[in-house]
């Protein structure tokens, strides 16, 4: 079936299991995989720009999204009981949760991204399942209400200014998507004269922060640290895409969103890796288009995919030597 390719997804949840179970060297199977081995790989693999077809029967692709979020939930537990349960020690409690955070950023995340946009009650509440694990909740009040509405705008935290690091942009955004996402819950609130005690992004870093204090009173410090970090590099490269979706592109408040708005790219890797999020100019055409109908477009795009830009975007003047030029060059085609 063609939509098993898509399954290609899963390994570094396997990875990343095989390596909270058995520890030791195993527990940076991950690492090697998701960053270094695919970054690499996608700068001599090539693109794919076959149009995707759309299909009626939907089932396979949203069983495959259901299996993702399940294996990030594993892995997330999976973690934890590593190092309760000494399967862990050491350097290697670093390693795996560096491991397990990179699947959660990759995997997780942006499967949250795509679930959060189904109508279907049951996906959406998965979608924030996915993204209570790594304390990011408030994300599906921002993305929804605040990101598709304001991208490419100075109004949304979540669009990197052209010549702003990806170091400035996450200190930045980070707190910008949780105050953003805060007002529009206050807003939503206040317009339908309803108790502010009902906000979302209250309700939602309340049940994130028992979950935290939880794991410290039950399996103490170490476990706590090692969720922690977990969760920092799934943020960060959450907040990284962000960063490398939209970096420079700049939209009028008054203009709709059109393709050149976003970067995107065919790499072969992460349109499979990534459940197709590099083709992200047609989801913000069209947000509800599930992910293996999302096309590409006349636009901007990267000289690699989202894994093989990982490297250039840490290093802030590679970058902007980089993409400026693909900016300033089709600067008037695009305005």
């Amino acid at each position: 079936m063609v939509y098993s390719r898509y399954l290609f997804a899963c390994i570094p949840s396997f990875l990343c299991l095989i390596g909270n179970f058995f520890g030791g060297f195993y527990s940076g199977l991950n690492i090697f995989y998701s960053m270094l081995l695919l970054p690499l790989a996608e700068w001599f693999l090539h693109n794919e720009n076959k149009k995707n077809e759309h299909n009626e029967d939907e089932l396979m692709p949203t069983l495959i999204l259901i299996l993702i979020s399940f294996l990030h939930l594993t892995v997330t537990l999976s973690l934890l009981y590593g190092v309760f349960c000494n399967k862990l020690t050491g350097i290697f409690i670093i390693i795996a949760a560096i491991s397990s955070g990179v699947n959660a950023g990759t995997n997780g995340v942006v499967v949250a991204h795509e679930l959060i946009h189904r109508k279907n009650f049951i996906l959406r509440a998965l979608g924030i399942l996915n993204l209570i694990q790594v304390n990011y909740g408030h994300f599906y009040i921002e993305h929804i209400k605040g990101h598709h509405k304001y991208v490419g705008t100075q109004a949304d935290p979540a669009t990197a200014m052209y010549g702003e690091s990806l170091y400035k942009f996450v200190m930045r955004t980070i707190p910008g998507q949780f105050l953003s996402a805060f007002s529009l819950e206050q807003k939503r609130l206040f317009d339908k004269n309803l108790s502010q005690f009902k906000n979302f992004v209250l309700v939602i870093s309340f049940v994130e922060l028992m979950i935290v204090v939880t794991i410290f009173l039950i399996f103490g410090i170490e476990l706590l640290l090692a969720y922690m970090l977990y969760s920092f590099v799934a943020i960060f490269l959450l907040e990284y895409v962000n960063y490398i979706e939209h970096y420079g592109l700049k939209r009028d408040d008054n203009k709709k969103f059109e393709a050149h708005h976003a970067w995107q790219s065919n790499k072969i890797t992460s349109r499979l890796g990534l459940i197709e999020l590099s083709r992200h100019a047609d989801h913000h055409m069209k947000a509800s288009k599930p992910y293996h109908t999302l096309n590409t477009h006349d636009g901007y795009y990267l000289p690699s995919g989202y894994f093989g830009m990982f490297y250039i975007a840490l290093m802030p003047k590679i970058w902007f030597k980089i993409i400026h030029p693909i900016i300033d060059d089709n600067r008037n085609k695009f305005n």
